[in-house]
């Protein structure tokens, strides 16, 4: 594409459509498996700019009579490469300590506030209003972009997996997702191991036979705690967890302890935790790591009894996201970068960026072979801690995110 055509581009991105449209999708509610209404008003608004547009169902894995539905819209081109603009409409669980309504889409100096502003209809705002101006540019595409407005993020990806169930895919894809537009390209995956930690039950009268064999259940969690040291502490090379530190991704990998449960007897109870992952590590690589932690440990305490258990399919852990990585000078961060630097006039930071910590649908796209980086507006270095109330994002944000979609869609697709 001509960069006179480039121009005509991103001089047709909108802020007034932009914010008319932020403000329309923040006053439509959509919880997880409850983003319908919002599927059919964003599939009305993309086919009125001339895109095709398919309603697709996504089911509960658990409980096939609980579905939802989400958009998909394509931009059609010509046999060149394809790009997918993937981003959720499920917004973060909803939480008490709002000051404004969360759902009233309120604009003020320049910031909009609302549910989901940036997380992640923000980003959805900044990829259609690329597409749009792509469109009221009237430029021609050699290639096909394809919007994927997904249901279930929050419940493990099940709308992007969906997608790709039926065929759905891509040669690359931006997954819009709140990172203070940076462009990330190296994100960490998630394992979620669970620890059973099982006793003989021993009543308050015993024999000395009995009490020789008996080790707490709870007893052994709190030893395995220890030895696994506290939640969210860096760990250096040498520590239980095997890994080769990422230069994009420094403090990870990192460990937290989410819940424990116990039987009513104390004959068992279990530890559910969780690790933020680098590339190179996997769940195999996990449960070996813990279970060289238990070898040691009952080594030193016989009666110890640990069972690790690491979910290594995600079909039947939808809360298991493997790292990704794309190189900085694959086509599609180059062309971000470039495009960012036309959008805001500053230099682009890639790598891990502002994702850092956090997983996306771009992990699922990565691990089935398509090429994917995370971007998005929204700084969740505006709130004391994230997940929080009062969301908002700047209008300037959601513009810049535009443009830089917009040029990198061209470089691409163009």
């Amino acid at each position: 594409m001509q960069s006179s055509e480039i121009d005509r581009v991103l001089a047709a991105v909108s802020p007034e459509r932009i914010l008319d449209l932020e403000r329309a999708v923040i006053r439509i509610p959509s919880p997880t498996f409850e983003e319908g209404v919002l599927a059919g008003f964003l599939a009305s608004y993309l086919s009125d700019l001339g895109l095709e547009v398919e309603i697709m169902e996504v089911r509960d894995p658990d409980d096939p009579g609980r579905t939802t539905r989400q958009t998909i819209a394509r931009l059609k081109g010509g046999d060149g490469p394809s790009l997918m603009l993937n981003g959720h409409m499920d917004p973060v669980v909803s939480m008490s300590g709002w000051t404004v309504d969360p759902f009233g889409a309120k604009y003020e100096d320049g910031w909009i506030w609302g549910a989901g502003a940036h997380d992640d209809k923000g980003g959805l705002v900044a990829a259609i209003g690329a597409i749009e101006a792509i469109v009221r540019s009237g430029v021609a595409l050699q290639g096909e972009i394809v919007l994927c407005a997904v249901a279930c993020h929050k419940a493990g990806g099940l709308g992007t997996k969906a997608l790709l169930k039926a065929g759905v895919r891509a040669d690359m894809c931006i997954n819009m997702e709140h990172s203070a537009n940076t462009i990330a390209t190296t994100i960490v995956g998630q394992v979620r191991p669970r620890l059973v930690f099982r006793g003989t039950g021993l009543f308050f009268r015993y024999s000395p036979e009995a009490k020789a064999g008996y080790f707490n259940p709870i007893e052994q969690l709190a030893l395995m705690v220890a030895r696994l040291g506290p939640s969210l502490e860096p760990h250096a090379p040498g520590s239980w967890l095997s890994f080769e530190p990422h230069p994009d991704l420094p403090g990870f990998p990192l460990h937290r302890f989410d819940a424990v449960a116990k039987s009513h007897y104390g004959r068992e109870c279990t530890l559910a935790m969780q690790v933020r992952t680098v590339p190179g590590q996997t769940p195999d690589g996990i449960r070996r790591d813990l279970e060289r932690v238990v070898a040691e440990l009952k080594a030193l305490h016989p009666t110890f009894d640990c069972e690790v258990q690491v979910p290594d399919d995600p079909e039947r852990d939808q809360h298991l996201v493997h790292p990704s990585e794309i190189a900085r000078d694959h086509p599609l961060p180059v062309a971000m970068a470039e495009g960012f630097r036309r959008a805001s006039n500053r230099e682009p930071e890639l790598g891990g960026g502002l994702r850092i910590g956090n997983t996306g649908d771009g992990n699922v796209l990565s691990a089935a072979g398509i090429p994917s980086v995370q971007f998005g507006p929204g700084d969740i270095r505006n709130y004391p801690e994230w997940p929080a109330p009062d969301e908002r994002v700047e209008l300037r944000e959601l513009v810049e995110a535009a443009k830089t979609i917009a040029f990198a869609a061209c470089r691409i697709c163009g």
